[in-house]
């Protein structure tokens, strides 16, 4: 792969432009992990197989993890991060006494090289034409027979744990154990945060805490009168209780597992961030608490108590559960993740008033831009762009903070998961598209919308590649389905307009997306084996990606909602989306000798209704009115 420095556009003019100049924003999330820390260095690479050597291992894994599986990882438990230097949120490290390996996806290959030092780490590019085909675990079974390979059992699945005993080389060995080296040479490792637990209100959740408990115990009871749930995704477990937190970056959840039976509750969390109204809350359910770290004393106990009684847990459960339960573990799909899911009529209201809320927000925003950008000639960068636009978000009703940016100007914009940094980013220019993808937090939705603009003239292979995504983005929207219709069955109807002239994206064309929960939902979305119903909220983000040129996204959120249909043949199972997203397009991007009729009239009838809606809601923002009838 061809490695790319990013570069500074020239501006429209021969004069040199001012620069924006804005408030500098607080400190990242981030800020903090590699101060005086020593992250990605050769000391800490040699003080770790200092550790091998003193615990007789061969090699250790790193995971990204956290104990919960969680998506994005509190920054305490960023340990990878820590050991390479190396911030994206897939990957993972092997370390041994000769060698030192950070795996990951084609998301991040350009971004993994810029960050580790390549002295001391190799690269292995996960791919069907990577190095190691197999990625980290053939490079394990590739190891010396008789090796001892350690890694914290909280830190990975029982599947995994299964699959890697299975390949291992003869006589070698998976040493699990409930500890972390990484964490003791990790001298000024962040502590987990102690923000309060707080009540999400039942004015935003529409249906109580009680009530999902109940179904969760009728769930249990279809196995035995004996069986008990531990729940150990930390999103199940905020939507089980109705509780949010402020443990990590992006998401509203705490660090804590959850252990219900029939007869008893048992919450195991930091007793310092449980304030005295959540307290009260929590035995108003007959739930009691106990401290985070008691869970492995109690599961031991629990097998001890009932030997042949089951213990039911979701497929993120790490093996540390697994090593204490035994055989009376019982793996199987969340019904608490089935059950959210499915948005009751409060949190879908919430999705439509929380995404015109953030699109009011977004157009205000594109009105500032384009005025620095195309009327000032103002520099303005990936990153303080990024960060005006969480500023105009921030004044919206019921905003509860940031999720992740993709803010990416003509080459940064083809890197799918790009991140501007504020000293490492390009001036948005003329030239070539422009990119945003991001996300927001409101207490009665999650956002994530991306749109793709230009602030010049598009040129024929920016308005072709455009155009077949928009087609891709239109088809799903459009689309009317028979009940049984699964996520896998949508996924060529997305593709084939791209397929026409050779293009394709790799990464999914849709995700679930959580109410004031996880950005990425799992078990929904489009190409995900899983039938659709009423109340489903996915994303609708097909895109193209031109590698070291420019890219292009179209991202909005749908609720899948039942349709009318002129026959209904079969009867009422016909199905279909209704759209969230009130962002508008632009149409300067669009090739229209490619659109249908349909299409066309698609794109007309989405920018009007973007229009009237916001209108309204924009009437003291000259700036932002003008853009609605001049810029899209």
């Amino acid at each position: 792969m061809l490695f790319c420095l990013p570069f500074r556009s020239k501006p429209a003019v021969e004069e040199t432009p001012p620069s924006y100049q804005e408030t500098k924003p607080p400190s990242s999330y981030r800020a903090s992990l590699h101060s005086n820390s020593g992250a990605g260095s050769a000391q800490v690479l040699s003080q770790l197989r200092a550790l091998l050597t003193e615990n007789k291992l061969d090699a250790y894994v790193i995971p990204n993890e956290d104990e919960h599986a969680s998506e994005i990882p509190s920054i305490s438990e960023s340990r990878r991060e820590f050991m390479t230097g190396f911030r994206g949120s897939a990957g993972l490290a092997v370390v041994t006494q000769h060698e030192a390996l950070l795996f990951v996806d084609s998301r991040y290959w350009i971004a993994a090289e810029k960050a580790m030092d390549p002295k001391l780490w190799t690269l292995r590019k996960m791919d069907p034409r990577a190095l190691v085909p197999g990625g980290f675990q053939d490079y394990l079974s590739s190891l010396p027979a008789g090796s001892r390979i350690g890694v914290d059992s909280r830190l990975i699945p029982a599947s995994l744990k299964t699959s890697l005993d299975a390949a291992l080389p003869a006589g070698s060995v998976l040493v699990c154990r409930l500890e972390n080296l990484v964490d003791q040479i990790w001298t000024d490792k962040p502590a987990r945060p102690l923000d309060p637990i707080n009540v999400h209100p039942l004015k935003f959740t529409g249906r109580a805490a009680d009530s999902k408990l109940a179904e969760l115990r009728t769930t249990m009871a279809t196995f035995s009168a004996t069986t008990s749930y531990l729940v150990t995704p930390l999103d199940d477990l905020a939507w089980l209780l109705n509780l949010r937190g402020a443990d990590m970056f992006n998401q509203p959840f705490f660090y804590a597992y959850f252990f219900l039976s029939a007869t008893d509750a048992v919450l195991f969390v930091d007793s310092r961030k449980v304030p005295e109204e959540v307290v009260s809350y929590l035995a108003s359910l007959g739930v009691r608490t106990q401290e985070y770290g008691a869970v492995w004393e109690f599961l031991e106990s629990e097998v001890e108590r009932d030997p042949k009684a089951q213990v039911l847990v979701d497929p993120k459960a790490s093996y540390a559960v697994a090593q204490i339960l035994g055989s009376k573990m019982t793996v199987i799909a969340s019904p608490i993740n089935a059950s959210k899911a499915i948005k009751n009529d409060t949190e879908i209201q919430g999705f439509y008033n929380g995404n015109l809320r953030d699109s009011v927000a977004m157009v205000r925003w594109y009105g500032w831009l384009e005025e620095q950008i195309v009327k000032k000639k103002a520099a303005v960068t990936e990153y303080q762009a990024e960060r005006k636009l969480s500023e105009y978000r921030s004044q919206q009703k019921y905003w509860a903070g940031d999720c992740e940016f993709i803010s990416a100007y003509g080459p940064n914009a083809a890197l799918p998961h790009y991140a501007a940094e504020e000293d490492d980013c390009l001036v948005i220019g003329r030239d070539a598209p422009y990119l945003i993808d991001s996300g927001q937090q409101y207490l009665d939705c999650t956002i994530d919308t991306t749109r793709t603009v230009h602030f010049g003239t598009p040129t024929a292979e920016h308005k072709r590649a455009f155009t077949r995504v928009l087609q891709a983005h239109i088809a799903v929207d459009a689309l009317v389905f028979p009940s049984g219709t699964t996520g896998t069955n949508l996924d060529g109807i997305v593709r084939h307009h791209l397929w026409k002239d050779g293009m394709n994206f790799g990464h999914g064309p849709g995700h679930g997306i959580g109410s004031y929960g996880v950005v990425h939902e799992s078990s929904t979305g489009i190409s995900v084996p899983f039938v659709f119903k009423p109340g489903h909220v996915v994303t609708n983000e097909p895109g193209f990606y031109a590698e070291g040129n420019f890219g292009c996204r179209i991202e909005s959120t749908i609720v899948a909602v039942k349709k009318k249909t002129l026959v209904g043949f079969g009867g009422d199972i016909w199905m279909g989306f209704d759209r969230c997203t009130m962002v508008p397009i632009q149409s300067k991007l669009v090739d229209f000798s490619l659109l249908t009729k349909e299409e066309t009239a698609w794109l007309e009838g989405h920018n009007k209704l973007c229009y009237q809606k916001l209108r309204p809601l924009l009437k003291d923002d000259k700036r932002a009115l003008s853009l609605l009838g001049r810029f899209f």
